[in-house]
């Protein structure tokens, strides 16, 4: 095997497969990457195991086919420090790495150690442009837990019939939810998908997409690329009945003057959501007291209903009004313990956050 490859284009490519690849594993094989050269392109695939990833490339000189599996991360290390243009060659069982200001060699992984690549056809897939897909995902996928101990909330729902694709996610304290135009077929399907191939989906420069789906798996198909993931096979909360229909108290504040204020109030609490006091009605009170001080804003904002005396995590709603694209949030409120609904103007995506009960 013997080929060269400019080290930035290399780098960009090594960095959207080795978002697969895991930090921690128990099983020493998946550290590493498999690259396989051969008719003037460059094929590199990872895996964890649940979620694969490859990607080819035409921008490569290659002198000798051939295959090799070498570590992730250490190969990534090096290629964003290194300049101009790298030659790899094998020698026996090591690769050596030349560059301009010197060369190192990677141990060589066994080929039959290393996982297969799954197979995927575009046949049942359907192509769409992948924009508005991504704009969803990005306004939910950090809601959903890292380490969640309730599996069934540990991915992002797809709902999908008749050309429109929901969107939800919840960590049992928030919600978020999107509804979406696409076509993804005749048949409706429903399925909980991992958030991290819907981060790699993101994180691909690209506005088409096929998206296919079997029994276990979601696959999405690019030009250069192909991503797969096992679902997580679960049943997830019934989010339809914590949505409120009676939301009749409407709160519309301009976004950026309201996180100012929550950032420089919630100073003022000490627990861990960073609890605020909303004092709603002639005027939008701010508040937050602890053992550490207390502090008080009022902020011009209009507001049609009943007085209301809520608390909330400023955290959560920080995060919620910084997804918001328009210049004012709108907030709907019913009862002082039931949850509140914050969305932009547009109203494509919404956000429903629980108060928090004060002792």
């Amino acid at each position: 095997m013997l080929f060269s490859i400019k080290t930035d284009e290399f780098l960009d490519r090594l960095n959207l497969v080795n978002q697969v690849i895991p930090r921690h594993t128990i099983f020493p094989i998946l550290s590493n990457i498999r690259i396989e050269v051969k008719e003037e392109k460059m094929h590199i695939f990872g895996t964890d195991l649940d979620t694969s990833m490859s990607y080819t490339t035409n921008l490569v000189d290659v002198e000798e086919e051939g295959v090799m599996i070498v570590p992730a991360k250490t190969l990534y290390s090096m290629m964003r420090e290194i300049k101009g243009k790298a030659t790899f060659v094998q020698e026996g069982n090591r690769v050596k790495t030349e560059y301009d200001q010197g060369y190192f060699y990677l141990p060589l992984m066994e080929e039959e150690d290393f996982p297969s690549e799954p197979t995927i056809s575009k046949e049942s897939a359907h192509k769409v442009n992948i924009n508005e897909i991504k704009k969803g995902i990005d306004k939910l996928v950090f809601i959903v837990p890292e380490d969640s101990a309730k599996r069934n909330m540990s991915g992002m729902l797809w709902e999908y019939k008749e050309g429109k694709l929901k969107m939800v996610v919840t960590d049992s304290f928030s919600l978020g939810y999107s509804n979406t135009e696409a076509d993804l077929g005749k048949e409706p399907f429903n399925m909980v998908i991992p958030p991290k191939i819907l981060k790699q989906v993101s994180s691909v420069e690209c506005e088409e997409m096929w998206i296919g789906i079997d029994e276990s798996r979601v696959y999405f198909i690019g030009d250069n690329f192909t991503m797969v993931s096992n679902l997580i096979k679960v049943d997830f909360p019934n989010y339809r009945s914590a949505i409120p229909e009676n939301n009749k108290n409407i709160l519309k504040v301009e976004k950026d003057l309201f996180i100012s204020s929550l950032k420089r109030v919630s100073v003022f609490s000490d627990d861990k959501p960073k609890t605020v006091i909303l004092n709603i009605g002639k005027e939008l009170t701010i508040g937050a007291s602890s053992e550490i001080g207390e502090g008080k804003e009022e902020i011009n904002a209009e507001y049609e209903g009943s007085e209301l005396n809520i608390a909330l995590s400023s955290n959560y709603l920080i995060d919620f009004l910084r997804q918001i694209d328009s210049v004012n949030a709108i907030l709907s409120f019913g009862e002082e313990d039931r949850p509140v609904i914050i969305e932009g103007e547009k109203k494509e995506i919404f956000y429903l956050l629980m108060p928090v009960m004060l002792e």
